[in-house]
């Protein structure tokens, strides 16, 4: 077989195979990400778009730990669940989310006293009816976050400004992969607080209220994916097909000369 032949086909394989590591790689990660690198960057002024108007997906008001989940119980009307306290199942056409980009979740603790608090899960459910079609999760290095009396001041209240948690870039690609539906339903579950086995320095609730709304990002969001060992695999395997097809190229040269 032409070696120029078995370097096309070594290349096209090189290729095939950093596809499907980055498929793979975005099947596995599933992240909420604050919009920037701490709360303070991430806060955001929602505007007309605040509690006021925005759907309040979720809401706790808890001492110690507190835990809460939505789902879309009632599809047709989506109304608050029984026994929530201002919590809904939005459609994704409510909340303007015809993008990845445009996903946007806000965060908003009111506690007693200026204390902080700590985030320890929160996960959207996109649904079709009541079948779950996606599931995306808190980046596990925000598991444990701390919102200090600091970050929580920039708040003046629960009104208008959220802490803002979008997905990140690969996310928001299986966002879009599903053909998101208006019809869809968008439901939130969350932690906050100390479980048993937290860290010493976990800011506990002391009775919230601790919302979070769903609401369309004003802009396209740029989260730029940490690296990792997909950059590094591709990488490699670039490196071997350009050091094959070098290694072919001085031989041809080599039998040219020597004819």
């Amino acid at each position: 077989m032409d070696e120029r032949v078995v370097v096309k086909r070594v290349l096209r394989a090189v290729v095939a195979t950093c596809a499907a590591v980055a498929a793979m790689s975005g099947v596995a990660q599933a992240n909420l990400v604050l919009f920037g690198d701490t709360a303070a960057e991430s806060f955001i002024d929602l505007g007309a778009q605040g509690f006021g108007a925005a759907p309040r997906m979720l809401t706790m008001q808890t001492t110690g730990v507190e835990s809460g989940s939505v789902t879309p119980v009632d599809v047709v009307h989506g109304d608050a669940i029984a026994g929530s306290n201002k919590s809904t199942t939005p459609t994704l056409a409510t909340l303007g989310w015809t993008s990845g980009s445009n996903v946007g979740i806000g965060f908003n603790s009111d506690q007693i006293g200026g204390a902080g608090i700590t985030l320890q899960s929160l996960t959207l459910t996109i649904y079709d009816g009541t079948t779950v079609v996606a599931t995306f999760n808190l980046d596990p290095s925000l598991v444990g976050f701390n919102f200090t009396a600091d970050d929580l001041s920039l708040q003046q209240g629960n009104g208008q400004a959220v802490f803002n948690f979008v997905l990140d870039a690969a996310q928001q690609a299986a966002f879009d992969a599903l053909n998101p539906s208006g019809s869809f339903f968008a439901g939130l579950s969350s932690t906050l607080g100390c479980p048993a086995g937290a860290p010493a320095g976990c800011l506990v609730s002391n009775d919230g209220p601790d919302s979070f709304v769903g609401f369309q990002q004003p802009g396209t969001p740029t989260v730029v994916p940490e690296p990792s060992a997909l950059l590094l695999a591709g990488t490699a395997l670039l490196g071997v097909g350009y050091s094959l097809r070098h290694r072919i190229s001085r031989r041809t040269r080599g039998q040219l000369i020597a004819s």
